[in-house]
């Protein structure tokens, strides 16, 4: 006896198999996606590694963190052997204001910009939060990057730094800079040792009030106690530096608690005082002098440029150093969010390898590797209004990432390891890519 199968049954059958390709499977999820195979994966947002994870990438985001097989329908990127981990941001840096020790309009353009930013990326810092005096060149960099395949580090910025000679003027001041829409707005407030006159209190509360006004947040440049107090009360939303004339107090720590306001350390600026009275010793490290100009190293040993290093502001922040390193380590064991910043970009402040100078320098003071990855990461990214984009491994944000063959959580001087960079899922052809051997 004939099976009787209705005609309307029939042409939906007919329907759903091409739909389905003709019986096929319909496609994975990861469809057209890139997975990162074998790596032992630090997300950002975890303590510890991802032992059995994939990383899939589509269109420079991820996509998912992905246990089990892997589908047929991604391209496989095998990088067994090494350990992946978030590209690294600094909170504090500078581009374009400075070429090898020059400065001024002269040095300002387009191409020396964006040659620092490939620099900083060259040594996995794959964001740049860059506080102020850029030249307008940099704002044309940043509001032409391609963010799905930026080439160089991605670039945020301050603009001017402000100084208003007074309270009335500080609005006026602000609103001309919104005319280059910075992604900050920076302030200095410091007397430079008493040589000059600092920023007054009602000038810098007024001018932070009239960047709120703008919704632009604010970081400031202090170097006592009192000063920082005075501007967190005022409402900055970072502290630039770490405090270099007195220890912390409990004020200052419920202050930054209250408002949940970072600090950039910048310890290496400290250091860029007074290290060249003399040779100094990483003048022979390969991890810096691989992208080094050699110009500017024999600049800087040069008897009359030695002595510049010299003197009273070199002592005291000479002296001061320790102090620094103190009482960032006593903020961050209070609670406060640590930011890796350094102030690379002036002169001799040399953009990547200070950075991982100051990761250095934040082990010896006291934080762990993971503190100090969650610093130069999601602490940064978040501290600087980017966490929406960068800063971890989570679904949606740019897969900035780095390629390690030596395991960061041991010791950060092995983020010096760099086995590749991927900038919105894309290995760079960085063929002078510094690295370090573990005998360096």
């Amino acid at each position: 006896m004939a099976l009787h199968v209705p005609r309307g049954l029939i042409m939906l059958c007919i329907a759903a198999l091409a739909l389905s390709g003709c019986g096929s499977p319909p496609p994975s999820p990861f469809a057209g996606a890139t997975a990162w195979t074998g790596a032992r994966i630090w997300t950002g947002e975890d303590e510890g590694y991802l032992e059995d994870a994939t990383l899939i990438v589509r269109e420079g985001k991820v996509l998912a963190l992905h246990r089990g097989d892997v589908p047929d329908d991604v391209e496989i990127r095998d990088v067994s052997g090494h350990y992946l981990i978030p590209g690294l941001i600094n909170a504090h840096g500078h581009v374009g204001m400075a070429r090898g020790l020059e400065t001024g309009p002269t040095i300002h353009s387009r191409e020396n910009v964006e040659a620092q930013l490939r620099l900083y990326a060259r040594y996995g810092i794959t964001t740049v939060i860059s506080l102020g005096d850029e030249p307008p060149e940099a704002f044309a960099v940043r509001d032409t990057q391609v963010a799905e395949q930026p080439g160089m580090a991605r670039l945020f910025l301050a603009g001017e730094v402000l100084d208003p000679p007074d309270a009335a003027s500080a609005r006026s001041k602000v609103e001309a800079l919104m005319r280059m829409n910075p992604d900050w707005v920076k302030i200095r407030v410091d007397d430079h040792l008493g040589t000059e006159e600092k920023m007054a209190p009602d000038v810098y509360g007024a001018v932070i009030d009239a960047s709120h006004e703008f919704e632009r947040p604010l970081a400031s440049h202090m170097v006592t106690l009192e000063d920082a107090k005075g501007l967190l009360r005022a409402g900055t939303n970072l502290i630039a530096h770490s405090v270099r004339d007195a220890p912390v107090d409990n004020e200052m720590i419920e202050l930054m608690r209250e408002g949940d306001i970072c600090i950039t350390p910048t310890l290496t600026r400290e250091v860029s005082t007074f290290v060249y009275a003399e040779r100094p010793a990483f003048f022979d490290d390969p991890f810096f002098i691989k992208a080094a100009d050699p110009e500017v190293l024999e600049a800087l040993q040069e008897p009359d440029m030695q002595a510049r290093f010299t003197g009273r502001a070199a002592n005291y922040y000479r002296a001061a150093l320790p102090l620094a390193k103190a009482n960032m380590l006593t903020l961050h064991e209070a609670g406060v969010r640590v930011a890796m910043g350094t102030d690379s970009g002036p002169p001799a402040r040399f953009q990547g390898y200070f950075e991982h100078m100051e990761m250095a320098m934040m082990q010896e003071a006291g934080m762990t590797p993971l503190e100090i990855l969650i610093s130069a990461t999601q602490n940064a990214a978040d501290c600087s209004g980017v966490g929406d984009a960068v800063g971890t491994l989570a679904p949606g944000k740019w897969a900035d990432f780095l390629l390690l063959d030596a395991d960061p959580m041991d010791d950060i001087r092995h983020l010096r390891r760099l086995a590749g960079i991927a900038l919105a899922g894309h290995l760079q052809p960085f063929d002078d890519m510094p690295h370090a051997t573990e005998h360096d």
